[in-house]
């Protein structure tokens, strides 16, 4: 009888111990909510619409529908072999990024010059819906068929390669060139893990990611992220933190890089596999180290190794935004590439 009691003690003890976790649970749940709520309310007072943003480069700003919103581009007109200049994903990406190679390419051709602004990111609506590489694929697709509308030289950035990689392997005749800087996909790692995906996914659930997002995206924060672990000589470009930052006073910014924080817009193992079936002549430039970098490069040279007859490596001693650091070297590069024949 005793023992009985105690079981009943021992239980009743139990119950009330995870009544007073749910409480708990419940009541940090409900306070981040409330939190988030009220910052989202007073930030959404400092936000703008994407295309109030400045301009990012000087040409004419054009813009093409889809069922998500409205994607936003630049334009040099011209003749010749049509160029495209594509940014990176992060946090606050946007056709600035690309800025030095396009007043560079203006300069030295008459060819006609895009630059593409991603849904989610730049002058681009910053709508909330499911953000996948397929969303960018055919985005791209309809770009390129719709206003390029001809065999164009491709530039990408990072992970905007893997995306131009898929459309170039499945339809190569929208491609003439393509040069890749620092792409994404070649490195021995998995990328993020399950654990780190259930936890951005979990922030995104209560409004906390919102959050971590405005204060990730601070001036010094992004400065410091740059600084360490993007450019490896010299200082950051202030003109360059200060766009970027603009693009995060947007309503929606922060959408698109939940879905990158995550890893969702990468192709992941598949992207090595589009690059080395590529059947157009395509530069590849990486880093000569990434031993600092937040990208990595250990299969680079299989690119090459696995397709030697469209697909040349080139190793400059930069970072991963060498349009930045190392313009010249860049550019000698490029020139060589898409210019001179």
């Amino acid at each position: 009888m005793v023992d009985d009691f105690k079981n009943k003690l021992l239980g009743e003890a139990d119950r009330e111990s995870r009544r007073r976790t749910a409480l708990v649970t419940g009541s940090v749940a409900l306070g981040a909510l409330a939190t988030s709520s009220l910052f989202r309310k007073l930030r959404n007072l400092k936000l703008c619409a994407p295309q109030q943003l400045p301009l990012a480069i000087d040409a004419k700003a054009s813009e093409m529908e889809f069922m998500e919103g409205s994607a936003r581009f630049y334009q040099r007109d011209g003749s010749g072999v049509p160029i495209v200049l594509l940014h990176s994903i992060n946090a606050a990406a946007s056709s600035y990024e690309m800025k030095p190679i396009f007043d560079h390419l203006a300069e030295r051709t008459t060819r006609p010059i895009y630059a593409l602004d991603w849904l989610g990111f730049g002058r681009s609506d910053r709508p909330p819906v499911y953000y996948s590489p397929m969303l960018y694929q055919r985005q791209l697709r309809r770009f390129l068929s719709e206003h390029v509308r001809q065999p164009a030289d491709i530039i990408s950035l990072s992970l905007s390669c893997e995306y131009t990689a898929e459309l170039a392997r499945s339809l190569p005749y929208l491609v003439h060139k393509l040069v890749f800087i620092s792409p994404t996909g070649v490195s021995n790692s998995d990328g993020i893990s399950k654990w780190q995906r259930a936890l951005v996914a979990a922030a995104g659930s209560v409004g906390a990611f919102e959050i971590f997002f405005y204060r990730l995206t601070r001036p010094e924060m992004m400065r410091s992220f740059f600084q360490r672990q993007v450019f490896v000589r010299g200082r950051v470009p202030d003109d360059f933190i200060n766009y970027a930052r603009a693009t995060t006073l947007v309503h929606g910014a922060y959408h698109a890089p939940r879905y990158f924080t995550q890893g969702r817009l990468t192709n992941g193992r598949a992207a090595l596999q589009a690059y080395v079936q590529l059947q157009v002549p395509t530069l590849v430039i990486v880093p000569q180290s990434d031993e600092a970098l937040i990208q990595h490069f250990d299969r680079a040279g299989d690119l090459a190794a696995g397709n030697p007859e469209f697909i040349q490596l080139e190793r400059i001693d930069t970072g991963l935004m060498p349009q930045w650091e190392s313009p010249q070297d860049l550019f000698s590069v490029l020139d060589e590439f898409l210019i001179a024949e």
